[in-house]
Order: C-alpha cells, then sequence, then structure tokens
C-alpha cells in the first residue's frame, strides 16, 4: 500500500512499483488508507480460503497529508492488533533529523526521504518484504497457519530474550563474584 495526497507522486511510486512485479493498492490520504485496510481486514476475516490475503504486505506513506497526517496514520495502524504486524515505511520530504527520529521514535520500520532513489526504495521494500515472507514461513513451521505469526513470534523472542539475558547474568556472576 503506498499513502500519498500527491497524486502525481503516488502515481510514479505506483508505475514503479508495478514495474517491478508488486501490486499496489494506493490511497490518497490517512483516512482512505484507513478506510481500505478496514475493508481488507473484514474481506480476510470472511474469506472461505484460509491463504487467501487481503491486507497489504507493506504500507509506504507520507509524512505531510492533510487531515490524518502519516505520524497518525502510523499510529492508528500500530495500535490496532490486526494491523500492527504490517511493515511500515515513511517516504517524505521532512528530512531535518527530528522528524527523522520521531519516526524512528514512533517504531516506523524505516524512513526514507525525498527526493530518492527508485532503487533505494526498491531495496527497502524487498527488504521488508523478505522478512514477512520469513515470518510467515516461520509461522507456518510451528503452526501450520502463516497468519498466526505474530503471537508466536513475539513468544519466541520473549523467550529467546529470557535465555539470553538468563545466560549473561550468568556470567556475570560467575566472573565477578
Amino acid at each position: 500500500m503506498v499513502v500519498d495526497d500527491n497524486v502525481d507522486f503516488l502515481n510514479g511510486i505506483e508505475l514503479t512499483l508495478q514495474m517491478e512485479g508488486f501490486e499496489v493498492v494506493r490511497a490518497a490520504s490517512g483516512q482512505e488508507a484507513l478506510q481500505i485496510l478496514e475493508q481488507a481486514f473484514h474481506r480476510q476475516m470472511q474469506a472461505s480460503d484460509p491463504a487467501a490475503r487481503y491486507l497489504p504486505d507493506l504500507i509506504v506513506a507520507d509524512i505531510m497529508m492533510p487531515g490524518l497526517d502519516g505520524y497518525a496514520l502510523y499510529e492508528e495502524i500500530s495500535n490496532n492488533p490486526y494491523l500492527a504486524h504490517i511493515p511500515f515505511i515513511f517516504l517524505t520530504a521532512k528530512t531535518e533529523a527530528e522528524d527523522i527520529r520521531k519516526g524512528k521514535q514512533l517504531g516506523v520500520d524505516d524512513y526514507l526521504t525525498k527526493p530518492f532513489s527508485p532503487e533505494d526504495l526498491l531495496a527497502t521494500i524487498r527488504g521488508k518484504l523478505r522478512r514477512v515472507e520469513q515470518q510467515r514461513t516461520l509461522a507456518e513451521q510451528f503452526t501450520g497457519e502463516p497468519d498466526k505469526s505474530p503471537a508466536l513470534i513475539l513468544a519466541l523472542v520473549i523467550i529467546g530474550l529470557l535465555l539470553a539475558i538468563g545466560a549473561g547474568i550468568g556470567y556475570w556472576l560467575s566472573n565477578f563474584f
């Protein structure tokens, strides 16, 4: 999904991604993006085929948009348990260090600034999509269901962190006491 209020820019991004074989869902505002995501979620829940996917695998959004800006859009998505797993990339003209820091503190997956090279955008998108596919594959290995990944992956991460913390405390205790 690509979200930007500049129609010419939106057309250019869509064309670039389509030429690389990506299916693009576009929205001209943050509010329109939320409406599209809500409809996609309902289609997903009503699908008779469990492998059917209606939600986007990734969202690329501008920050400066009237109404619901990119920051607010990201917060809406990240606070929704059914959408929070979707990687989110800001693609924006906001190039100040403060703006980039704000985006990163919110938790976006990446922050690209305009102007950008199509190669950089494509590399970023491919990397994020590869990670999504890795998560689905891992989820299928453990559950047999690709869309159950967020909870499973969170549990595996927590277990890994607890093991790492335990190992670190053991090392610290054995070397300092």
